[in-house]
């Protein structure tokens, strides 16, 4: 009968250096992405399509075209029939303003948000003063078509998306998810340059 063979174990210092090496090309790579982000200016992933909008306090309607030559920011917000801000927007939306406060007395930025409000009892009006919103905001859902949100379909944008178009009217990022004032900034800070 011969013996029973043990399995090979790796000592606990290989483990170590293993893990840590790992960690260490892991911890590289993420650097360089990040700062290859902060030197490289975004790609564009195709151009903006205009629209025209109706700002909910006003009988004017205005064209994103209006504002070519300009970094926008164009936010999209779904409203609920009571006035309900859902949670990303609510983030969106603060953020937004830390942005606002920073860029917009430029001249050179602008900010939209896109509204989509089926309901007379969202009370718009209500939500730009609770948030402070100084810049454009216009119901999509006034005529009844959506057609906004159907444009922008191509760039997969949904409740609280935030999409950044650079002065030669192309998109250069879409933000799904909940931003921070600071990286979005970061992002404006390199379109008005460019």
């Amino acid at each position: 009968m011969e013996p029973e063979k043990k399995p090979r174990r790796w000592p606990k210092r290989r483990i170590i250096v293993v893990i840590s090496l790992a960690a260490i090309l892991v911890a590289a790579y993420g650097s360089w992405q990040y700062f290859a982000m902060e030197t490289e200016s975004p790609e564009p992933l195709g151009p903006a399509p205009d629209f025209p909008l109706m700002d909910i306090n006003s009988t004017s309607i205005f064209t994103l075209g209006e504002f070519n030559g300009k970094v926008i920011a164009i936010h999209f917000m779904i409203v609920g029939c009571h006035g309900e801000v859902y949670s990303i927007d609510d983030n969106q939306l603060r953020q937004l303003k830390s942005v606002c406060n920073s860029f917009c007395g430029g001249g050179q930025f602008v900010i939209i948000t896109v509204l989509s409000s089926t309901c007379l009892t969202s009370n718009l009006t209500q939500i730009r003063m609770d948030y402070g919103i100084t810049w454009r905001m216009g119901n999509d859902y006034n005529d009844g078509m959506m057609d906004i949100f159907r444009a922008y379909e191509a760039y997969s944008v949904k409740d609280g998306t935030v999409v950044l178009v650079n002065k030669a009217f192309n998109v250069t990022s879409v933000h799904m998810e909940a931003m921070t004032a600071s990286a979005l900034s970061s992002e404006i800070d390199q379109l008005l340059k460019a």
